[in-house]
């Protein structure tokens, strides 16, 4: 089992593209909470693990999420004294929140559980890019986005400090179609579609990169 908490913003509405805005507004209001802003306080050096806070839209409202328990006490300790939210200089009041707490699932199932991308899927990188793009087999590109869900999976799995017994397999499909992401200026791709596993995702959670940001939220189907 794994705790999360969401946290709601039904009043206020933004955009997909300023939830980068809304993440850096909040990181620099409690940049305290290295695990809100992945940066080490006193360096600045970037923290690399699984971001245990994100932000996203959730049915187009702002949403922040936050999983284990020591993000999840620190989360509510502080997330409920907010009162408003500065983008671009625009002043958002808050005037309701609605928080969520629960224990959820997590970790290796022996059925298989369909997921959606609810938002597009960041799964390449520099180096994994040129071979996707370089191979122009569609039946090999698919393959290769296959292990690298499984990957995500794992890595996911280290940093929640959850590990699978030595029998233990994760299977994985995808049914994934090619999006365009602007992400910080650059245009990338991105993909949306399904994909079917033996691991039981939260839902709403997040894979691949920049999902701090919102991006690869997954919600499972079936």
């Amino acid at each position: 089992m794994l705790k999360k908490a969401t946290l709601f913003f039904p009043n206020v509405r933004l955009k997909p593209s300023q939830i980068h805005q809304f993440r850096g507004y909040i990181g620099r209001l409690f940049q305290e909470y290295d695990i809100i802003h992945n940066h080490d306080f006193e360096t600045g050096r970037t923290i690399y693990r699984y971001p245990l806070v994100q932000f996203k839209l959730i049915d187009n409202i702002p949403v922040i999420l936050a999983i284990t328990d020591n993000a999840v006490r620190i989360f509510s300790e502080i997330m409920l004294k907010m009162d408003e939210i500065v983008i671009q200089n625009a002043v958002i009041p808050v005037y309701e929140k609605n928080l969520q707490i629960e224990n959820i699932s997590f970790g290796y199932t022996t059925e298989n559980i369909v997921y959606t991308f609810v938002s597009p899927w960041l799964g390449l990188n520099q180096k994994n890019y040129s071979s996707y793009l370089k191979s122009g087999n569609p039946a090999k590109q698919s393959d290769m986005l296959k292990r690298i869900v499984t990957g995500n999976l794992l890595s996911m799995s280290k940093y929640l400090d959850y590990h699978l017994e030595i029998d233990q397999r994760i299977q994985t499909k995808v049914d994934l179609h090619e999006t365009s992401v602007n992400l910080k200026g650059k245009t990338m791709i991105g993909f949306n579609g399904f994909f079917q596993t033996n691991f039981m995702i939260p839902d709403n959670l997040g894979i691949g990169k920049s999902v701090s940001r919102g991006y690869g939220t997954v919600r499972r189907l079936i």
